[in-house]
C-alpha cells in the first residue's frame, strides 16, 4: 500500500503486514506510523433487529409531469470585432482550434539532475574554445587545462603564418572560477546519483550524510545553480586562451596607440584595428561549451521543479498545452 511520509512528503510503497506499525521513509529515513486497516462488517443480529421493526413503505409511483415547452431565446448579439469564447479560449477567425501538449512525468524529472550533470562533467573534456582558420580548428582548449593553465592543444600546419609566437607563454590559469565549478559539480553529481541508488545505498551508514541526507534535493539545486553562474562568468571573463591571445593581439597594436596618445579619434580607428585583427583568429566558444550551460540550467530547473511534483502525491502528471 502507498503511504505519504509526515516528514518530506513523498509517497513511500509500504509493505501490507506493517498495517498498524511504523515504516521507515525510503527518503528522508525517518519513521512514521501506519494506519490499520478497516474492514467494513454487518452484524446479522443488528441486521434482523432492524428488519423485524422497520417495515418497507410501499408507495405508488406517480406520473410525471409533462415537460414545459421551450420557449425560443434570441442569441444576445455581439458588439462589433468580438469573438465568443469557449472554455476561456478565443478561436481562430478560420480554420480549426489545434492543440499540442506534453505531459511532465515525475519519474523524468527526478531522474534529470543525474543525467543533466553527468553529460556536463563528460563535456568537461572537451574543448570549450577555439580559434578557427576557415572550418579548420587551430588552437583549443579544455576546461580541465584552463584549470591548470596548461598549453592549448595546437594543429602545427595551420599555426604557421598565423598569430605571431610568444603568446602561448601568457596563458594563465582559470582556478578561481574552474576550482568552485568543479568541486560543486562534483558535489552535486554524487548525490544525483546517490538518491537515484537509494534502493542500494543507505545514508544511515555513514555518519556525516545522515544531517544531509533530508536536503539532497536543495543540495543538488544549488550545485546546479552555483556551477551555472560560475561558468557564465567564467565564458564572460574569457578562457586563459582567450586572454592570452588578446593580450599578444593587443601588444601588436601598442605603437599605433602610443603614436595616437590622447586623440579620440585615433584611439578608436587603433580600437577598431585591434578588433577586425582578433576577428582573423575565428575565436569563439564551443557548442560543447554552450550544452554544457544548457544540462546544467536544466539540472537547477529539474531540482526545484521535483519538490512541487513529489507534493501533488496521486495527482494527475502536469501538463502544458498550446492552442492554435
Amino acid at each position: 500500500m502507498r503511504q505519504v511520509c509526515p516528514h518530506c512528503y513523498t509517497n513511500n510503497e509500504v509493505a501490507d503486514e506493517l498495517a498498524g506499525k511504523e515504516a521507515t521513509c525510503s527518503y528522508c529515513a525517518k519513521t512514521f506510523p501506519v494506519p490499520g486497516r478497516y474492514t467494513a462488517q454487518v452484524s446479522a443480529a443488528a441486521s434482523a433487529a432492524v428488519a423485524g421493526v422497520i417495515e418497507p413503505v410501499r408507495t405508488s409511483p406517480l406520473p410525471e409531469p409533462p415537460a414545459p415547452a421551450p420557449v425560443p431565446v434570441a442569441p444576445p448579439e455581439a458588439p462589433p470585432g468580438f469573438q465568443p469564447t469557449v472554455d476561456g479560449f478565443v478561436p481562430a477567425t478560420s480554420g480549426e482550434v489545434k492543440e499540442i501538449g506534453f505531459n511532465v512525468p515525475p519519474k523524468l524529472v527526478a531522474w534529470l539532475p543525474a543525467v543533466m550533470l553527468t553529460l556536463v562533467f563528460v563535456l568537461s573534456f572537451f574543448p570549450w574554445v577555439a580559434s578557427y582558420r576557415g572550418n579548420s580548428t587551430v588552437y583549443s582548449q579544455r576546461p580541465w587545462g584552463a584549470l591548470v593553465g596548461g598549453t592549448p592543444a595546437r594543429n602545427f600546419k595551420l599555426e604557421d603564418g598565423g598569430i605571431p609566437g610568444g603568446w602561448l607563454d601568457k596563458v594563465r590559469s582559470d582556478w578561481k572560477l574552474l576550482l568552485p565549478f568543479f568541486l560543486l559539480l562534483i558535489v552535486g553529481l554524487a548525490f544525483a546519483w546517490a538518491e537515484r541508488g537509494l534502493k542500494s545505498f543507505d545514508p544511515r551508514k555513514v555518519p556525516p550524510l545522515v544531517k544531509l541526507w533530508p536536503y539532497r534535493n536543495f543540495i543538488v539545486g544549488m550545485c546546479a545553480l552555483l556551477a551555472l553562474l560560475l561558468l557564465i562568468g567564467q565564458l564572460l571573463n574569457g578562457f586563459g586562451m582567450e586572454r592570452a591571445l588578446r593580450a599578444q593581439v593587443a601588444a601588436q597594436f601598442e605603437p599605433q596607440k602610443a603614436a595616437a596618445g590622447e586623440s579620440a579619434a585615433a584611439l578608436e580607428k587603433v580600437n577598431h584595428d585591434i578588433e577586425q585583427e582578433l576577428r582573423k583568429y575565428d575565436l569563439e566558444h564551443t557548442t560543447w561549451a554552450c550544452l554544457a550551460l544548457t544540462f546544467l540550467a536544466l539540472a537547477a530547473l529539474a531540482a526545484v521543479v521535483r519538490p512541487c511534483l513529489d507534493a501533488r502525491g496521486d495527482k494527475p502528471a502536469p501538463r502544458f498545452l498550446l492552442r492554435y
